[in-house]
């Protein structure tokens, strides 16, 4: 998979290029454009990018900020260059964990290079490969927005498989009966999991804003905002809101999940000492009477057959009685 490639109209006329050697292209070639990926090793890119900063008039700022190991979401304008910094994100079902990826964006009107680590999850460089005619016709504000594009798609992924496993524990609750241990350290990790996607997806909503107000735009753009990209941009802005706006439901229903299962543990609780309490009140019944006529006091038919089950009669009675009383207000 090539980590650069450098295209003339719909024509691709290098590929796969170090820093020098594409910098030395798009100054041959004053009508190109390219893209190029590079990993997230502070020297190896400072280096790389170095070499095609003079092509692509950047200045040390811009350099400086693309390199940056701060991995908060922003967006900023430095002179000629656009600059974006975000996160993707993949799940690990087997811990049930989300792990975020760090991507920095920094686009010219000549190029865009991005800075990710290789991941079979998020390969920028795969994307624009298998989207070519894209972003040959769309330019550099295409292969931007395909970047994006992916970011909000690694979000979807991750709130789809967080509702989908929110349901599950829902499931349980419709039963009836609350979350056991292992459900309960599950929804757990899932509320942790929910965190994660939060702390990345609202920094970006101030990102999407501000990328629609002022986006990275192509030589092709320039005597005016083109309308197609434009209306991508918003397109890309809303359907970030959408899925932030659903990762703060989906917070709120996983907190009713913990609520409605620490209420049904309280009514199983309740439920258990009412019936508790009702056997402890059926068995004293014999209890008490037992322990009347074994005391040294003379008690009428005491010592005789006829008292041995009129007394028998009395404690089976009481307590048969006791137990339709109970099971009528539902304790047994």
């Amino acid at each position: 998979m090539p980590v650069s490639r450098v295209w003339s109209g719909t024509k691709i006329i290098a590929e796969d290029l170090t820093g020098e050697d594409l910098s030395d292209v798009l100054e041959l070639h004053s009508d190109a454009s390219a893209w190029w990926v590079l990993p997230r090793d502070h020297d190896y890119g400072a280096v790389e990018v170095r070499h095609i900063a003079h092509a692509l008039d950047l200045d040390e700022p811009a350099i400086r900020d693309l390199l940056a190991e701060d991995r908060r979401a922003k967006f900023d304008a430095t002179g000629q260059a656009r600059l974006v910094i975000t996160n993707a994100v993949s799940i690990d079902k087997d811990s049930s964990r989300i792990n975020v990826q760090p991507v920095s964006i920094i686009a010219t009107d000549r190029a865009v290079i991005c800075l990710v680590d290789p991941s079979p999850d998020f390969s920028p460089a795969q994307i624009f490969c298998h989207k070519e005619e894209v972003i040959a016709k769309g330019g550099i504000d295409a292969a931007v927005q395909m970047i994006i594009g992916a970011v909000i798609h690694s979000y979807q992924e991750a709130l789809q498989w967080l509702e989908d496993s929110s349901d599950s524990l829902a499931n349980a609750l419709f039963e009836e009966r609350p979350l056991n241990k292992p459900e309960q350290l599950y929804a757990f990790k899932l509320r942790t999991a929910l965190s994660q996607l939060r702390r990345v997806t609202d920094p970006m909503r101030t990102v999407m804003t501000d990328i629609v107000d002022s986006p990275p735009q192509s030589r092709k753009g320039k005597g005016g905002r083109d309308t197609a990209i434009a209306r991508h941009w918003v397109l890309l802005s809303e359907q970030h809101a959408r899925v932030a706006n659903a990762a703060d439901s989906l917070r709120e229903a996983l907190s009713s999940i913990f609520d409605t299962s620490l209420a049904l543990a309280d009514v199983r609780l309740n439920q258990i000492m009412k019936k508790l309490t009702a056997w402890a009140a059926i068995l004293a019944v014999p209890t008490l009477v037992t322990s009347f006529v074994g005391m040294n006091v003379h008690f009428p038919l005491v010592g005789s057959l006829t008292g041995f089950w009129v007394y028998l009669l009395l404690m089976v009675t009481a307590s048969v009685v006791l137990y339709f009383v109970f099971r009528a207000k539902d304790w047994l």
